[in-house]
């Protein structure tokens, strides 16, 4: 019965806790708010963070949020004390004015309803996974549905939380301004998976090392993007134009190349390059983590190449992709495959085609077809499918 009704829930506004008082309390109270979640404990490494939660409840309480903090002893048993000595320490260490719980498990058998929907696969399948420790924070936006996650080592008064949170207060207009000025709050996961920090300018040698092409057979990945002259292509994430300048040779004077990347000192060297090599149908975009910034309905195939998994905005970003792309466009992802623990990339540069097609397909593309005869990574074509149902732009 009680998966059922977690299976059933549509939002956290569905459950009911005690309050660390002993009082009946249901999630439902803050309704319209937005809501920060937070297994907490007295004895961690990380009981400070109680002062950084009261941080954030003063600064913000006043414009809607509601911080709940839940004590638990399931991680290391450093949550031993009843109820009462529980309130006492918040009060008296920290001043604690946020709405406090009583004692719940949130793993094992016993795990707690909310918990059990939030870290639930089938409930919230883009922040599911196991509470690995003291201190996690799901957020919890105005329709009572979580909107991100952050892990214990991230502070409650870092950029990505308050971030986070003031995105989450805004209205949809507030939104529409931000969404150009400075953008949706970044996701530190996704989908089960950790979100790849990108990499640096300064790293750009190693993209341009002798034995690429005998590691990663790219003559052979770009041969099979079956390229045709006056073709419109990007080169999203193109670094210092590796793929970029094949691309553009194969698409001819009539065809055109935007070569995309947040980091201008790459864009730089891909015009260097370019200049040296005579090819000039390639178009350098600067584009926003959180946009490609292409002109709609222009780009026949898209091209990520190992870049796709370090997108801190992945679901704005493929919106903003599939803007771009003409009827019939193809998004094809390149990605270091995590099936094979011989491919010497670190983890979290890696990606499953399994997850790579789960990710794609909930954000509006199917898999059209695939080549898997790289020595080290998937090579996959998708195609959008009808908008219904989509996640938006992370404009509203």
């Amino acid at each position: 019965m009680l998966s059922a009704v977690v299976f059933a829930a549509p939002s956290a506004y569905d459950f009911s806790f005690d309050t660390i008082d002993g009082k009946a309390s249901s999630l439902a109270d803050y309704r319209g708010e937005v809501i920060l979640i937070v297994n907490v404990a007295s004895k961690c490494g990380y009981t400070g963070q109680y002062a950084g939660l009261q941080k954030l409840h003063e600064r913000y309480a006043g414009k809607g949020l509601r911080i709940v903090g839940f004590p638990c002893n399931d991680f290391g048993g450093q949550e031993p004390g009843t109820e009462a000595e529980i309130k006492a320490f918040c009060k008296e260490r920290y001043d604690v004015a946020f709405a406090m719980a009583s004692k719940i498990p949130v793993k094992g058998e016993a795990t707690h309803s909310l918990y059990r929907w939030l870290t639930g696969e089938k409930t919230n399948p883009r922040f599911a996974g196991a509470i690995k420790w003291n201190f996690e924070k799901f957020l919890i936006g105005r329709d009572g549905k979580v909107i991100n996650r952050y892990r214990t080592r991230v502070s409650p008064t870092s950029d990505d939380v308050t971030a986070g949170i003031e995105w989450a207060l805004l209205d949809d207009a507030g939104r529409l301004t931000e969404y150009d000025k400075g953008g949706p709050p970044a996701l530190l996961e996704y989908y089960g998976r950790e979100i790849a920090r990108t990499m640096h300018w300064q790293g750009a040698p190693w993209l341009m090392r002798k034995v690429r092409e005998e590691e990663e057979r790219t003559s052979e990945m770009i041969k099979e993007l079956r390229l045709k002259e006056g073709m419109a292509v990007t080169d999203i994430g193109s670094g210092n134009g590796y793929h970029t300048l094949m691309m553009s040779k194969l698409i001819g004077e009539t065809g055109k190349a935007y070569a995309v990347d947040i980091q201008p000192e790459m864009l730089r060297m891909l015009e260097t390059r370019a200049k040296k090599s005579g090819l000039k149908n390639i178009v350098s975009v600067e584009n926003r983590y959180w946009d490609a910034d292409l002109p709609e309905k222009s780009i026949d195939l898209a091209l990520m190449a190992d870049v796709y998994h370090e997108f801190s905005h992945p679901e704005e970003m493929l919106a903003s992709i599939r803007r771009a792309l003409k009827p019939g466009g193809q998004v094809v992802l390149l990605e270091f495959r995590t099936e094979d623990p011989k491919v010497p990339i670190k983890p979290e540069h890696k990606m499953s085609k399994a997850q790579v097609i789960r990710e794609m397909t909930v954000n509006g593309f199917r898999l059209s077809r695939s080549y898997d005869k790289l020595p080290w990574q998937h090579l996959l074509f998708f195609t959008a499918k009808p908008a219904e149902g989509l996640p938006n732009s992370g404009k509203l």
